[in-house]
Order: structure tokens, then sequence, then C-alpha cells
């Protein structure tokens, strides 16, 4: 049986380990519309993916995680970027909790 995971399992996951948060970022960030991700901005109103406030630097973060280079991920966060990503990610755990459903 697949575990069942709550927001506030999510919230300390982003917060407390490095790779979460980094799936975090790539997993919301492809709830985006082509456009949004193209621009790494908002322009809907849907309740998907990054809030306009969120949606550039978010969105930028998740492109460098996926860029191709030693690691198959992508590449790592630095700290600077991960504690910017950390105050603005846990706000996303409902969004990612329908990704795992």
């Amino acid at each position: 049986m697949a575990k069942v995971w709550t927001k506030e399992e999510i919230k300390t996951l982003i917060l407390t380990n490095d790779v979460m948060l980094e799936r975090s970022l790539m997993r919301i960030f492809a709830r985006q519309t082509e456009i949004e991700k193209a621009a790494s901005e908002t322009n809907e109103n849907n309740g998907i993916g990054f809030t306009g406030a969120d949606a550039y630097i978010l969105s930028e973060f998740a492109k460098w995680t996926m860029k191709v280079s030693s690691r198959p991920e992508g590449q790592r966060l630095t700290i600077k970027q991960k504690e910017i990503a950390r105050k603005r990610m846990p706000k996303y755990a409902a969004q990612l909790l329908k990704t795992l459903a």
C-alpha cells in the first residue's frame, strides 16, 4: 500500500530535505502552462503552478535544477537559492499532494 502524505509532512520535507525541495520545485513548475514556463511568469489565475509573486524566481530555480550537468537530476541549488525556495515552497504543499494522488 502506498504512503498517504499529509500537507504538514510535505512542508517538513521541503524545509529539511534538499532533494525534496528540488523535486517540489520541478513538480510545481511542471504544472505551469507552456507559456508560463517559457516566460517564467504566471499568466492564468487557475490555482495551479506558482503564484505571480513566486513565478519568476521559483521558475528560474526549477530550470536551474533541471539543467543537464554531471548529475542526472540536474544542478544543485546554492545555499542562498535553497533559503529563498524554502521560504516560498511550503505554500504549495496542497498542490504537491495532488501530484502524488
